[in-house]
């Protein structure tokens, strides 16, 4: 019997939105995305049993593309936060044929190019469920939009499996013709998609995940916490992301790496570590980086580094540096914004 696939937990927070926005009581849903939330990775057939399962809930045609629509890049756990980081949807879509089994352990995805089109076809080798193939291609689709920031649809979207009732639902929702009875998942993009850029990018956050992904790939998936310093490598990693989504809380933090608060203080401790110091240790380094860039303004870096005011950021930066980010900058010869 083949080895099961395996996704990031990440993932659940899709379902998680969709239960929210609807306001379902499902309290024995509920439960089990509770306890798969606390680990880092899932099979992905208990995927598609929860999608199913979901889908009973709330009955609805084309649930798999409908749910899909609404994911974000952070639900690809490292990899599309790496993205995000990516200077244009070419580069992000590299890197993503690279580190795909890091999205679907199983994954592979084949790219053939045209003169105008770029084709991406691929399987589902253990779970190949209709809702489980409109889910895999709704949610590509929305991961290269969200990219660009712009809802431009594909050429056309292939699904290996029978028409259902209403056809033309699929293309109403996708925007484009959908062939049923392919032999793989087909998505077909328009070349010209590939030059445009991505306005979240950040070069060096982009070295700093593409090391993260590389060490990743080495494992082999295995579970890469065993002692310290895996795990606080995986902190900062995770720590890193929490910048992005602006919270930096011991709590949020904790909780997505799969550990009580209690036990992950504990961790820290033993080691002569607080969370506290950890966080500032990152974003001092980060700063001093940020602020060699003339092109980030003072509040740009405030953003980058998780503070939701810049006033709160010149105090942290003080405190670690003596001095201001503007007297930092002209220390270094840069122009003060």
């Amino acid at each position: 019997m083949p080895e099961a696939a395996i996704i990031p937990t990440s993932f659940l927070a899709v379902l998680q939105r969709h239960v929210e926005s609807r306001g379902m009581v499902a309290p024995g849903f509920a439960q089990k995305l509770a306890q798969l939330q606390s680990r880092k990775t899932m099979e992905n057939r208990e995927f598609d049993a929860l999608l199913h399962e979901l889908n009973t809930l709330d009955p609805e045609p084309a649930f798999g593309i409908k749910i899909g629509r609404t994911v974000e890049p952070r639900d690809f756990g490292l990899v599309g936060y790496l993205l995000t980081a990516c200077s244009t949807l070419g580069q992000a879509l590299t890197r993503y044929g690279h580190y795909q089994t890091l999205v679907l352990s199983n994954l592979s995805t084949r790219v053939e190019v045209g003169n105008d089109v770029i084709r991406y076809r691929w399987h589902l080798q253990d779970v190949e469920t209709p809702i489980s193939c409109e889910f895999g291609v709704s949610i590509f689709i929305a991961l290269y939009q969200s990219l660009i920031g712009k809802p431009l649809p594909p050429v056309q979207v292939g699904l290996p499996f029978a028409p259902p009732e209403n056809p033309a639902l699929y293309e109403q929702l996708l925007q484009c013709p959908v062939k049923f009875n392919t032999d793989c998942l087909m998505v077909d993009l328009p070349a010209k998609l590939l030059w445009m850029t991505i306005s979240s990018s950040d070069p060096y956050m982009r070295k700093i995940f593409d090391r993260q992904a590389q060490a990743l790939l080495k494992s082999d998936g295995e579970n890469r916490s065993q002692n310290f310093e895996d795990f606080f490598e995986a902190l900062q990693q995770q720590i890193l992301m929490a910048m992005k989504d602006g919270d930096t809380s011991a709590r949020t933090v904790s909780r997505q790496m799969g550990y009580s608060l209690r036990s992950f203080y504990r961790l820290l401790a033993t080691e002569g570590y607080s969370y506290r110091s950890i966080v500032a240790g990152l974003r001092q380094r980060l700063a001093k980086k940020y602020l060699q860039d003339a092109q980030l303004s003072y509040a740009d870096v405030a953003m980058l580094l998780g503070y939701s005011e810049q006033s709160a950021f010149t105090r942290a930066f003080r405190d670690w540096m003596g001095i201001t980010p503007g007297e930092y900058r002209r220390q270094k010869g840069l122009q003060a914004e």
